[in-house]
């Protein structure tokens, strides 16, 4: 499997948890250039709301 991390020309998010225990992580990226990235379960979920919120407000989408 690829490369599943967002880019500029790919936006969106990723998250991911290697293991069953183990802290999730995550990124976002947007066409307008803005990003996020975030260690640990109650980050990554706060990530995920960030980027509905940038997602539904910027002009790029």
């Amino acid at each position: 499997m690829g490369d599943l991390a967002p880019t500029s020309d790919w936006p969106g998010v990723h998250v991911t948890r290697r293991a069953r225990g183990l802290p999730a992580s995550g990124s976002y990226t947007c066409r307008c250039g803005t990003t996020g990235r975030a260690q640990g379960d109650d980050n990554v979920r706060d990530l995920v709301a960030e980027w509905i919120d940038h997602r539904n407000t910027c002009p790029h989408r």
